[in-house]
């Protein structure tokens, strides 16, 4: 496929048009400084550059010329002070910004980008696994959730489900609008993920009408309220089923298996230097839960075993609405997989390599906590958009090899020079690698 003709500027027009739609929480007055895309874009920026210190750089940088990265690549007017910027982001919901994730998933879809993460006949994988990304003992907010433990303290939290696209053939995974898990206005009780996977489903399954959607999960999603909210948007559903959780299900499997009704695949596959097996087992129309009305559901399993001595690598088990048969078996476990892609390439990139997402950025009273992890989403998703589609930033991501590498260039490039724009950063880095080759060839 032709690399898909997307660039920094264009991704950072379309935010501008986002954040032009959102309205301003302060009141009108001749005396505001700061233009709300001036607070929302700094924001933005440091989690874009992956450094809490960019701003600073950048006013120490304007104090010395006049100018600043800031404005030149991402056209801040003006930089507003840090308590300015938590003051005004408390007061913008975390959902105006929905609207970019939806026009990213939409551009990339129209456009058949997405086309190579289809599996299971034109089907997207979508993950849905919730993440704590504020814990505190003392520090909360009305928007916090808590628990009262053992010993009598008190711990609060943020929580989120942040969705994805996943493939079981794709290192990249691409986030789309999170939901967060937050008390709800006339709820007596604490919110919970599958709540909050309810209201995703319902506020964003529009986006996907007559598109080929299969919602991924842990346990937790395996239950018949949800799997019939999924239904009703015309999604499907790959959840993991636990004997544990799901004791009708798996009686009327036990049953099944004696009348000879269980149906086997094994397939040998070569990994590295060692043979591992893959046992799969299936079955039809097993009920999820033993009261009426009960939904039913197709089962499957996944044992992985190590040839040379028979040990067991991994199993798993998943239910589903899709069909089984000895084709579909194998790419619904593939599929059922995948969703590890989800801690790994997402919630661990987010947490360790460089987005701080459990920093306290700012807790706020109303919307702060959840705003900037929105815009820290946005910022990650922008840099796997441009890696995926963007040749100039594929370039020099695979010259400077380390994800550590590449920020660290940026951030001293732009602490010490002015760049016109984005492009000319990347166009600078480009020739100045060049020229190192040149210099040592000679």
């Amino acid at each position: 496929m032709e690399s898909l003709p997307l660039n920094f500027e264009q991704l950072l027009a379309r935010l501008k048009q986002v954040i032009q739609e959102i309205r301003d929480p302060r009141q009108a007055s001749h005396g505001t400084r700061y233009r709300l895309e001036d607070i929302i874009l700094s924001a933005f920026s440091v989690f874009f550059m992956q450094c809490e210190s960019f701003l600073e750089h950048q006013r120490q940088m304007h104090s010395r010329f006049g100018h600043d990265n800031a404005q030149t690549l991402f056209g801040i007017a003006n930089l507003p002070s840090d308590p300015q910027l938590r003051n005004v982001l408390d007061k913008v919901s975390e959902r105006s910004l929905s609207p970019m994730f939806a026009w990213l998933y939409q551009r990339l879809h129209q456009s058949g980008f997405l086309q190579s993460y289809e599996v299971l006949d034109h089907q997207l994988l979508v993950t849905l696994e919730g993440t704590q990304y504020f814990s505190s003992h003392q520090i909360h907010c009305d928007q916090c959730g808590h628990q009262t433990h053992g010993n009598g303290r008190v711990s609060y939290s943020h929580q989120a489900i942040l969705p994805a696209i996943v493939s079981p053939g794709k290192s990249e995974v691409l986030v789309l609008a999170p939901e967060f898990i937050t008390p709800q206005d006339g709820q007596e009780k604490q919110d919970c993920e599958i709540n909050a996977a309810k209201r995703w489903i319902a506020t964003h399954g529009d986006l996907f009408t007559g598109q080929g959607i299969t919602l991924l999960g842990d346990d937790l999603y395996s239950h018949q309220p949800l799997c019939e909210a999924v239904l009703a948007q015309q999604m499907n559903f790959i959840f993991t089923c636990l004997p544990t959780s799901h004791p009708a299900l798996y009686d009327w499997l036990e049953t099944l298996d004696r009348m000879g009704e269980v149906r086997t695949i094994e397939v040998e596959h070569r990994q590295l230097r060692t043979n591992e097996r893959y046992e799969y087992r299936y079955a039809h129309q097993l009920p999820i839960r033993d009261e009426e009305p009960t939904l039913y559901v197709n089962w499957c399993e996944l044992t992985q075993i190590r040839v040379s001595d028979g040990q067991v690598l991994y199993r798993n088990a998943w239910v589903t609405n899709h069909s089984l048969d000895e084709k579909t078996v194998p790419e619904i476990a593939a599929a059922g997989r995948c969703r590890w892609k989800t801690e790994n390439e997402n919630h661990n990139v987010l947490k360790t390599k460089g987005y701080h997402v459990e920093h306290n950025f700012g807790h706020g009273k109303k919307h702060l906590s959840k705003t900037l992890l929105s815009l820290n989403l946005l910022a990650f998703l922008f840099h796997t958009v441009l890696q995926l589609v963007d040749l100039s930033y594929q370039k020099i991501r695979k010259q400077r090899g380390t994800r550590r590498g590449f920020f660290q260039d940026i951030l001293t490039l732009t602490k010490y020079l002015l760049f016109d724009s984005w492009s000319a950063l990347l166009d600078f880095m480009l020739a100045d690698k060049e020229s190192l080759k040149a210099t040592n060839s000679s």
